[in-house]
């Protein structure tokens, strides 16, 4: 960083210490040249803050005050820009101007001599006060920045830590939907089942009138039964399923060819479109097989905002210039397989594109309800 008022304060200074010298005329032709050379390079300097060019000026200035001793007078304007770059280049052109100054002035004017040393002094103060100003300044930019970039990292670490706590938590829940509808399948089912088939047993062997009702109550009773804990069981296992499991599993036992998998979805995902999508997955891995010459097969699984999204891709040739309009709206048996993805995909509001121009691509978007 740095500071546009020090180099004015110099420059306001070497002013004065001219003007206090009793045998200088300021307001000569000479000065006002010295003073206009000295603003120029000492801005150039200032702005573009370049070392090369700072020393290149500085060096050429005093050559100058050697050959126009009057130069010396804003030498401290001069000199503050070298406290940017310290090093013996630097310092050389001090000690240089110094000697100049030395042997020029104090013998003639020592009152000046005095100012222009004492301005020397301070200009390299004030650039050694600036350049430790600008190293605190820089560390402490440097640990704020740290600390940015520590709370963003433990950010990210706590969303990811939350994702997966998440995560398994609905990995667990559906676990357990799953092993309740296995009890209730295998316990009460079975049970009532077989209760359902005495009361037949019953019902076949009974002789007394009286207990005929009653029994036919009893066995409607447990075939009501027998179909809710059936109904209960298909919706506790259906919303069982875990798509990303489910979808790894499809992926890993297929080797008919190379298979990649990238899952980007969350876990509230509807029932229907779970299931519309293992059937999709199933039905195109299925087709690579039977009509591809395909060696590699690129399947994507995303969420967005307001859709799902299901892209299967594989980079075979042989469905190259097909018609495939004609196969998803063919009754026949060559054109089932893409009408039912079309008829699942068309069931819940979404769309659906077939691409062959590279490779076989079957690309559907549902939208979110």
């Amino acid at each position: 960083m740095k500071i546009p008022a020090a180099p004015f304060i110099i420059f306001v200074y070497c002013i004065l210490s001219a003007l206090a010298a009793d045998n200088i005329n300021f307001f000569s032709d000479i000065y006002i040249i010295i003073i206009i050379i000295a603003i120029i390079l000492s801005s150039l300097s200032y702005f573009f803050l370049n070392k090369y060019f700072t020393i290149i000026t500085s060096g050429i200035y005093v050559i100058m005050s050697f050959i126009v001793p009057k130069f010396i007078t804003m030498s401290p304007l001069i000199l503050y820009n070298l406290t940017y770059f310290p090093g013996y280049p630097a310092l050389a052109i001090i000690l240089i101007f110094m000697a100049n100054l030395l042997f020029n002035c104090l013998p003639s004017n020592p009152l000046f001599f005095c100012m222009i040393l004492l301005g020397i002094t301070i200009a390299g103060y004030i650039g050694f006060i600036i350049k430790q100003y600008n190293s605190f300044l820089l560390e402490s930019y440097k640990i704020r920045d740290d600390a940015t970039e520590s709370n963003m990292l433990l950010q990210l670490r706590n969303k990811s830590l939350l994702e997966k706590q998440d995560y398994e938590i609905y990995n667990a829940i559906l676990k357990e939907r799953n092993r309740i509808a296995r009890e209730m399948h295998d316990n009460v089912g079975h049970l009532i089942s077989r209760s359902i088939l005495l009361i037949g047993v019953l019902k076949t062997v009974n002789k007394d009138n009286n207990c005929t009702e009653p029994l036919n109550s009893l066995h409607d009773s447990l075939s009501k039964a027998m179909e809710s804990i059936r109904e209960s069981v298909h919706n506790l296992y259906d919303g069982s399923i875990n798509l990303k499991e489910t979808t790894e599993a499809i992926v890993n036992n297929f080797v008919f060819c190379k298979t990649s998998l990238v899952y980007d979805m969350g876990s509230d995902i509807p029932r229907e479109i779970k299931f519309s999508f293992i059937a999709i997955l199933k039905e195109s891995l299925n087709n690579i097989c039977r009509h591809s010459n395909a060696t590699e097969a690129n399947i994507l699984l995303r969420e967005h905002p307001a859709m799902y999204q299901l892209v299967i891709k594989d980079n075979g040739t042989t469905a190259n210039g097909i018609d495939t309009h004609r196969y998803i709206y063919s009754s026949g048996s060559c054109g089932i397989g893409l009408s039912n993805i079309y008829s699942r995909v068309n069931m819940l509001g979404g769309s659906l594109q077939i691409h062959t121009h590279d490779g076989f691509c079957v690309f559907i978007t549902i939208p979110k309800i």
